[in-house]
């Protein structure tokens, strides 16, 4: 088991664990996002071995999730925005001044504003960056999108005003990944995992929603957010919705130094059923010069 630290970050008692890799290039530093739900080190276990460019890699865990509370210790509504400053007062805190992210769903929106909120402050934007399935990319027409972050919505009442978290998650799943194999020991390991605290993960959709709704309203946000990034990689699985896929391939023709790469056989749930494929493409994408 790798040591669990502990920083007071503006809204969070924020969990992190380091890992280290000595044939590294000395200073290479990468952070990993996790998702909503599911923590640091459960998301991206599986991966560590095949991400090899980097002397140190950070893992937190996103406020209601893994083992990063509230300042109260109890669960409490959260904003992605918040999430961001959480991460961005780690970054201080260790006095990181470059590094790589690497982001899925939840966590890959939390990247995009990370990375917005450092050239806010005067700060070098991320150089590079990858995306697994990103929060509030779903879809490109935004009241598509809006009508899916509903669903997650009614996910997380469930979750919160009646009790049942096996229903709450199964709508959550059912919306994310519609395509995915059903009544199978990793669906039924995946909905464990994200009832292990439910709250958080229902505060932690709702985040996300609240965000998109704010999109609807004020269309150009989105467009703003992206427009600030210099080199992505996009990563989505092969089964996941189409209306997804043919999103990112926009995106990587819209937006100069973004690539779209789809992961045959996978759903939202990729990192945990390709982390070795997905490790590889990753490391291997990172450690490319720029054009």
């Amino acid at each position: 088991m790798t040591d669990v630290f502990f920083i007071k970050s503006p809204h969070t008692r924020l969990a992190y664990r380091e890992y280290h890799h000595s044939q590294a290039p000395k200073g290479s530093c990468l952070m990993l996002l996790h998702g909503a739900g599911v923590g640091g080190e459960l998301t991206w276990d599986a991966m560590l071995p095949y991400l090899t460019n980097w002397e140190t890699i950070l893992v937190p865990d996103l406020k209601g999730m893994g083992e990063s509370y509230g300042h109260s210790g109890e669960e409490e509504p959260v904003s992605v925005i918040e999430l961001a400053e959480d991460i961005h007062a780690l970054t201080q805190f260790l006095q990181w001044q470059t590094f790589d992210v690497i982001g899925y769903s939840l966590g890959g929106l939390v990247t995009l504003l990370l990375n917005q909120l450092r050239i806010g402050l005067g700060l070098p934007k991320l150089t590079k960056m990858a995306l697994l399935e990103p929060a509030a990319l779903d879809r490109v027409d935004l009241f598509e999108l809006q009508e899916l972050r509903n669903k997650y919505r009614a996910a997380s009442d469930v979750i919160r005003e009646t009790g049942d978290v096996e229903l709450g998650v199964s709508n959550f799943m059912d919306g994310v990944s519609p395509n995915r194999r059903k009544q199978t020991s990793t669906e039924t390991i995946a909905k464990s995992r994200l009832a292990h605290r439910p709250f958080g993960f229902a505060y932690a959709l709702d985040s996300v929603t609240e965000l998109v709704d704010e999109y609807v309203k004020h269309s150009h946000l989105r467009d703003d957010l992206l427009r600030l990034t210099n080199q992505v990689l996009i990563l989505s699985g092969g089964i996941s919705h189409q209306s997804l896929i043919q999103h990112y391939d926009v995106l990587e023709s819209q937006f100069d130094g973004w690539r779209h790469q789809s992961i045959v056989g996978a759903d939202h749930s990729l990192p945990f059923q390709k982390p070795r494929k997905i490790g590889k493409i990753l490391d291997n994408w990172f450690s490319l010069k720029e054009p």
